[in-house]
């Protein structure tokens, strides 16, 4: 196995670890949101774009909301 295979191999493993993390913490983000809706009636509505994905959540089913 030569340098540059441990270097790409290095690299991956980092960008794995670094994914989970971020993943963990919208996880918990949305969570968040979902408790701040369900248990203290507050509309939320949460856009999390991550590498040019998107990821929504709103406390109402309403297609007009949020506004």
């Amino acid at each position: 196995m030569d340098i540059t295979n441990v270097k790409r191999n290095d690299e991956g493993k980092r960008r794995k670890r670094k994914n989970e993390g971020i993943n963990r913490r919208k996880d918990t983000l949305i969570k968040k949101a979902y408790e701040l809706g369900e248990f203290d009636g507050i509309d939320v509505a949460l856009i999390i774009c991550k590498y040019g994905r998107y990821t929504t959540y709103r406390s109402r089913d309403h297609a007009s909301w949020p506004p």
